[in-house]
């Protein structure tokens, strides 16, 4: 959640506002996968001694017409010195019925409905990197997954195990040349990462994950920004149906090819490519255009099928100085067409960019 207030080019009261240390806001949010979502949030700015960037932290909660809800806490720090260096700190629980949509990427008339589920589940995340000459920063990692499901469709191949632990350590990478963290209008950025999950840590399943995201942000004549995104993602075992189904890449959601619903396709690798056009409207106020493709596979039984297809239109309106944006985006998807309905509609309201 990244909600604070509009901002304004010209100088006088809104300038004060968007100088506050910290905003408390209600929380607004639309997705496929919760329907509306009403809570609050609080989120601070502050510049820590002789740091480059500014830090942020935030905590809100939000509770949704489909009975889900939701807390999380976390921000990204940055310290300054001789050796400079950031962490980036995530938590969260949630309590949420869920659908399962089985596994692969065949498009099959099983995949209208899915299979009810409920979950509680708590993740933490904890990066620290330390910067390197050239824009370029690594770090160790730390993952801790818990979930547990009151009733879910039991399949071997599903691994919708009970009970879900999973502790993982790993190493982070990440090369960044953008203007601007919330929305860049240039610069390149690509971060990889690679996260060891074993049973000798506690975990219920050994597995290792690769995640691999670059991003490129071109500006345009006329403030037009040019955004594409490449990210892929692997969950590799010796044993891939002992994978637990939530520890599986998928397509879909607010972030990557909307449009699609996510969770609708899984397996353990996952490729995708995203474009946007990002075009200014009036003072706080753009619209962008986006299209997304990609596909999930399986590394043990390849399956080359139709790729899915998200793209459609979004607003954006400014909320702060640091280009955080109410983000509103209506998408559609090449799936829909085949199943025959006209429902093949998607809008989401949230924060922050999708990339």
């Amino acid at each position: 959640m990244q909600c604070v207030h509009l901002w304004a080019e010209k100088s006088g009261t809104w300038d004060k506002l968007l100088d506050l240390p910290a905003i408390g806001v209600p929380v607004v949010t639309h997705s496929p996968e919760t329907s509306w979502g009403f809570g609050a949030g609080l989120q601070g700015y502050f510049k820590l001694p002789e740091a480059s960037r500014t830090s942020i932290v935030y905590a809100d909660g939000c509770y949704t017409l489909n009975k889900q809800y939701y807390i999380s806490a976390g921000g990204t720090l940055y310290f300054g010195g001789k050796t400079p260096w950031f962490m980036t700190l995530n938590g969260s629980y949630r309590n949420y019925p869920d659908v399962y949509f089985g596994l692969g990427n065949t498009i099959t008339e099983n995949r209208k409905h899915g299979t009810s589920f409920n979950s509680q589940r708590g993740q933490a995340r904890i990066e620290t990197q330390i910067y390197l000459p050239a824009n370029w920063s690594i770090g160790p990692l730390f993952n801790f997954l818990h979930e547990t499901i009151d009733t879910a469709p039991f399949s071997a191949k599903a691994s919708l195990s009970p009970l879900t632990i999973m502790w993982g350590l790993g190493v982070v990478t990440q090369y960044d040349t953008r203007d601007t963290i919330y929305y860049p209008t240039s610069g390149l950025f690509f971060k990889a990462s690679v996260t060891h999950y074993d049973n000798a840590l506690g975990s219920t399943a050994r597995l290792t994950y690769l995640k691999a995201d670059l991003r490129h942000f071109v500006p345009l004549p006329y403030t037009i920004v040019f955004a594409w995104q490449f990210t892929t993602e692997w969950a590799l075992s010796d044993n891939i149906s002992s994978i637990p189904f939530r520890c599986l890449p998928t397509l879909g959601g607010q972030d990557l090819v909307r449009g699609v619903r996510r969770n609708m396709f899984c397996d353990n690798a996952m490729v995708a490519l995203q474009t946007e056009f990002r075009f200014p409207i009036w003072r706080f106020i753009r619209l962008h255009v986006f299209a997304g493709i990609g596909d999930v596979y399986n590394t043990d039984n390849w399956n080359w099928t139709t790729p899915k297809i998200g793209y459609g239109l979004g607003l954006r309106l400014g909320i702060n100085k640091a280009k955080v944006n109410i983000r509103f985006d209506i998408a559609r998807n090449n799936i829909y067409k085949e199943w025959n309905t006209w429902n093949s509609y998607s809008f989401y309201l949230t924060a922050t960019e999708a990339f």
